[in-house]
């Protein structure tokens, strides 16, 4: 007798990690339901209908509301998974409290209200936050004196002062603090700075923008530590299925690459574009990171991070979001990779 698939809810399923994860939960068979803000922009629901036609029935989307209490009931009644991806990614905002810190804070304590009520189906939440959550300035240094872990929280950043990185740290305690009211089993995910393949057109997210820049030789010199896409959603994944998976998991390289070096492998990768040259040149990374953790108890392996900036480049070029100028042509300025 064959086993019904499990159903995991996945909030926000049009942004850059939930597409992704759910493209791998359909591909491992689960019953997905995503939400969305709104089913009429098909610019930004499209690719998820690509991916529900691939797999017939296995794919629903429904509308429901970060600040609306109660728009998540109906949804996660009968889920075994709830993955909440939904939140506003801005590093800047002209009212950070409206833009960030009310639909990342409002929209977590919904989300995990109405996983409260379905809790005798629910097994487990995994709540998508991120490294802005462990550290932001370094004025703070990490608990043992060496490298930032999921032991550390970010106490620098205000809503004046990295407003993200706030809204991140509020929603993640938020979580925590409904999760242990309810008695749900919670688990955190907290990625880097995320970039690799794309399966929207859209090009109006940060991380697409920033691989865009890239492609184009527009980016600034250097390149922050970063995390595979990819990765990302398979941590999502592998924090659901372990029956031990607990607390917070870092998903991050622990060293960036560098801009020399990305360039390098740019131009051996895609010979056909002009990508820019990048003088050698010592990067020191203040941003010393344990990711330790989810290797050990997930399993997670980590794509090269070099794959990640080439992956991405040729998904944007497919899309025609990208458009690399062609070798030999001049370049502006001094822009670099």
């Amino acid at each position: 007798m064959a086993h019904a698939a499990p159903v995991a809810v996945v909030t926000g399923a049009t942004g850059f990690v939930a597409s992704e994860l759910v493209k791998q939960l359909l591909a491992k068979g689960y019953t997905v339901r995503g939400t969305v803000r709104s089913l009429q922009n098909k610019d930004k629901v499209q690719h998820l209908e690509r991916l529900g036609q691939a797999m017939p029935g296995h794919l629903t989307l429904h509308e429901a509301d970060l600040l609306k209490e109660g728009s998540f009931d109906s949804v996660v009644r009968g889920a075994s998974y709830i993955f909440h991806t939904a939140s506003p990614f801005f590093i800047e905002s002209s009212n950070a409290q409206a833009d960030l810190i009310d639909p990342a804070l409002k929209g977590t304590a919904n989300v995990l209200s109405s996983a409260a009520k379905a809790k005798d189906s629910v097994k487990r939440v995994i709540l998508t936050s991120s490294v802005a959550a462990v550290h932001g300035e370094y004025a703070a240094p990490p608990k043992n004196g060496h490298l930032y872990t999921e032991e550390d929280w970010n106490e620098t950043s205000t809503i004046d002062n990295q407003p993200y990185h706030r809204s991140k740290v509020l929603a993640e305690q938020e979580a925590w603090k409904t999760a242990k009211q309810h008695g749900l089993d919670l688990v955190t995910i907290l990625p880097n700075f995320v970039l690799g393949p794309v399966l929207s057109s859209r090009a109006d997210g940060t991380s697409v923008g920033f691989l865009k820049g890239v492609a184009e030789g527009t980016a600034l010199q250097g390149t922050p530590l970063i995390c595979d896409v990819r990765d990302v959603a398979r941590a999502h994944v592998l924090a659901a299925e372990e029956p031990s998976a607990s607390g917070r998991y870092i998903v991050s390289h622990r060293a960036p690459l560098t801009a020399t070096a990305l360039s390098k492998a740019l131009q051996e990768r895609f010979p056909q574009y002009a990508i820019p040259e990048v003088p050698e040149q010592q990067y020191d990374a203040s941003e010393k990171i344990d990711n330790s953790k989810a290797e050990k108890e997930l399993g997670l392996q980590l794509t090269p991070a070099v794959n990640t900036f080439i992956d991405g480049i040729v998904t944007l070029v497919q899309l025609e979001i990208a458009q690399p100028l062609p070798s030999g042509a001049p370049q502006e300025g001094t822009a670099a990779v």
